[in-house]
């Protein structure tokens, strides 16, 4: 007895190292036509999103998720070889183009109240999710967090928590990729369009 398990676990070996190898996405974003153009706007500032994700991110910027089996023992790590913090300032600055926004991107830094900037406005804030999951209970892509719109000088105009969560739709392709993107654009499309914010960016003077 004590042999066929040792046998058994040896060709099971290959199995799990398999399961365990790293997977990996590519972060795109893409125009979104649903976004509208403002007729007249202030040019805002567009800081790099402290990682707040605690354990979930392994305060890696490359780490973008995992599957988990019905234990929620991690099974394998998704990953990017685009730190996400660096591709959601590009994303957040190409969504504010398409809102007829000029933006300037900032993505080796968060921001810090007082921090010299060119323009009247600033955007700024912290990320509580970022990731594309596959768990017993089904696949999902949540992107959330807390955004900030700061005056020149430092002042807090807007505060607002943003969430995105997608589920598995009918694109082709890698599915965890393709769910975690459009949870981005969906993030993105709230983030430039949000009522509030808007009022701030056409009114600011």
């Amino acid at each position: 007895m004590t042999y066929l398990i040792r046998v058994a676990g040896i060709a099971l070996t290959p199995v799990l190292l398999t399961a365990c190898a790293d997977s990996v996405v590519r972060l795109r974003y893409a125009p979104d036509p649903s976004i509208e153009r403002l007729a007249t706007a202030q040019a805002v500032t567009v800081f790099r999103f402290a990682d707040a994700r605690g354990d979930e991110g392994d305060n890696d910027p490359l780490r973008v998720g995992g599957v988990y089996n019905g234990y929620g023992m991690r099974l394998q790590k998704i990953m990017t070889r685009t730190p996400w913090p660096e591709a959601l300032v590009a994303d957040l600055t190409a969504g504010f183009a398409q809102r007829g926004v000029s933006a300037v991107a900032v993505t080796d830094r968060s921001y810090a109240p007082g921090t010299p900037v060119s323009t009247r406005l600033v955007l700024g804030g912290e990320i509580r999710n970022f990731s594309t999951e596959g768990r017993w209970l089904g696949l999902m892509a949540h992107v959330s967090g807390i955004v900030r719109l700061y005056d020149q000088r430092g002042g807090l105009l807007v505060e607002k928590r943003v969430s995105a969560r997608v589920r598995p739709g009918q694109a082709l392709g890698p599915v965890y990729e393709n769910m975690l993107n459009e949870a981005v654009q969906q993030f993105v499309r709230q983030v430039v369009t949000d009522p509030d914010l808007t009022q701030r960016i056409v009114a600011a003077q």
